[in-house]
This record gives C-alpha cells, structure tokens and sequence, in this order.
C-alpha cells in the first residue's frame, strides 16, 4: 500500500540526491546545510538553465528520503558538533547500493530524459553520478525494455555547440560563430551577444544580436548552420534592453518573430474531426473555443505573432483548418494552397 503524502520522485529529487551524495562523499571539506543547498541550487541551474533555490523544507525532505528505505539507501547521514553533515560510514554511496522497485523506477525515468540532454556536458556529472545508479538497475532485474523514446535528430549537426553557447548565454559572454544560412554563397566571421538558447522541434536556436546592427534587433540563428563557436573578448556583453528571455517568445510558436512584432488576433475554424485532436493538445496557451457547431466542428482563437511557424502549423492540417481572421493571413493560407494544388493539378 503506498504512503500518503509520499514525496515524488522526479528529475530534480533525483539531481538533488546525486549531488548530496557527490559532496558528502568529498571528505575534503565540511558540508553545512546551506553548503549542501547551494550545491543542489547550482546543481538544479545547470540542469534547468534558470536559478531557482532549494528551499529548506525541500533539502530536509531529500535528507528524509536518502535516510528511509523508500529507494532502498538508508543513508548513514549523521550530523556533527550539530552544524556539518556526513556519512557516518565513510565509504558509503547511494550508488554503491542495490535498490527497492520504487528506486528502479524512479532512476529509469529519470534516465530517459537526460539521455535526451547529452549535448550539456554541465550536466555530466549529474548524468555519471546517475548512471552508476543505473547500472544496479540491470544487475538488479536483467535488461529493462526502453520505456520512453524521445524524438530525437542522430548526428544533429551543431549538438556539439549547445554547451559552450549555453555558458556564454548564462555568463553573459561575447561569441564570434562561423555561419551560413541556407541562403548565403558562403559562411561569414559574426560578433553576437548570446541571450538565449531555444528548442523548436528538435531544432536548436540561437537568440542574440549581431554587434553589427546599427538598430537593435534580436537575430536568430540556428544551431545547425554554426560551424565554429568561440569567445571573443574584444567585444564587450550588451545586454538588449527590449529582450526579456522569460517571456519573449510567450505570445509566439516557434522561434520566428522580432522585437516589434505584436500579436494578433487568429481566428481558425478546425472540423469535427480534427476538433478533440486541436482542444486536448491546443496550438498556443493562448487558445479559447469561441463557438461549437452542430457537426462537432469548433471555432478557436489565438492570441499570437502572425509567422511562418504559425503557418506551417496550420498549413498541415490541410482541408481540417480554416483561417477565419485576420483577413490578410487568411488571404496567404489560400494563397498557399492554391500553390498546393496546383502541382497537383498538373
């Protein structure tokens, strides 16, 4: 029978024991309770891109869970001259450990979706730490069948920078990249300032600015058009006052949009069948259900910048969407498929 009020066991519980574990095995050194916090805050930012601050309560409930037999550790923590945490046990580690049903399951999922993350190598040590853990997961129950598979890109050409852009985006560091756009004769030598890495569809992006602009801008650049990434120090960090990497990109889908743009209105019709498809997996937060027809078709609106992202998205449920609003964007939907169509009609 399962406990109630049972702590969830989740990516970041797990991130965070790995990282107590890690600093108490270190004996070099004294571990106080706001150390061992820190650690699993700086812990957390590598992993989320983001600080956000293990609180107290959060701390002594991972101390709860390495201390009981939920995943099977009983972890000797001990407390000295009531300030320093230890192993009592100084050869012990949680990964030297054979675990209970919960903890297999638990590292499993946890495992599934830092593989996806293997181009951060920030988050090595925090993948090691639980992959020795995994390794009991066989000796424990054989070959476990894959119970998660991610979209990915094999051999995703530009995976190799995602680590050295993140750190310049999170130390605010000057970058000078070989690029070539799919347009471009040849790559050229750019300065950017690096504000944010983003993920569209298996896709990475670089959000910045060309120290080059004459008029501040956000350009983008995707990941797999970088042929070379490196520091540049003769260039100055500017920060771009109008870009809030928080919620820059909120009234957006994709990453196609610039500082001006603004979001519209979009009013599209989607067909019965379609219809319980587009409300259980909406195409923006955005969304509301405006009306519902007789046939079981419906009426959703949008509050979004007019893209290509957005067109694509809409272009693909074929004769199931249809743009109602703004007129112009419905206009270039028509357009679109008239273009369709008339391969076809050849």
């Amino acid at each position: 029978m399962q406990k109630k009020n049972a702590m969830p066991i989740n990516r970041g519980t797990l991130i965070r024991i790995s990282t107590i574990d890690r600093c108490l095995q270190n004996h070099y050194r004294r571990w106080t309770i706001n150390d061992l916090i820190d650690a699993c805050t700086d812990a957390l930012a590598e992993f989320e891109g983001r600080s956000n601050p293990v609180s107290r309560r959060t701390f002594q409930n991972d101390l709860a869970l390495m201390r009981s037999d939920r995943l099977g550790y009983n972890a000797p923590i001990i407390v000295r001259e009531n300030k320093y945490y230890e192993y009592e046990d100084p050869d012990f580690s949680i990964t030297h450990l054979p675990l209970n049903d919960e903890g297999l399951h638990a590292l499993n999922s946890a495992l599934d979706i830092l593989r996806q993350l293997q181009g951060f190598p920030q988050l090595a040590s925090s993948i090691e730490t639980i992959s020795k853990l995994n390794e009991q997961i066989s000796r424990h129950s054989g070959s476990i069948a894959p119970a998660m598979d991610m979209e990915t890109v094999p051999g995703y050409r530009g995976a190799q920078f995602i680590g050295t852009i993140y750190d310049a985006v999170r130390k605010q560091q000057t970058i000078a990249i070989e690029y070539k756009s799919f347009k471009a004769q040849q790559s050229e030598k750019l300065i950017v300032y690096p504000y944010l890495l983003k993920e569209y569809r298996n896709r990475w992006f670089l959000i910045g600015e060309k120290a080059s602009n004459r008029v501040p801008q956000v350009n983008i650049f995707a990941l797999d058009r970088i042929h070379s990434v490196e520091p540049d120090k003769m260039h100055p960090f500017k920060k771009c006052v109008d870009f809030d990497p928080e919620h820059y990109f909120d009234d957006t889908i994709g990453v196609t949009r610039q500082i001006s743009d603004k979001a519209r209105r979009v009013v599209v019709k989607i067909d019965r069948q379609q219809a319980p498809y587009v409300e259980s997996k909406p195409f923006h937060r955005s969304q509301k259900v405006e009306q519902r027809f007789r046939d079981g078709s419906i009426q959703i609106s949008l509050k979004v910048v007019v893209n290509n992202e957005l067109e694509r998205l809409i272009l693909g449920y074929g004769g199931h969407a249809e743009v109602i609003a703004p007129p112009e964007f419905r206009d270039r939907i028509a357009e679109s498929i008239r273009i369709a169509a008339s391969h076809y009609n050849k």
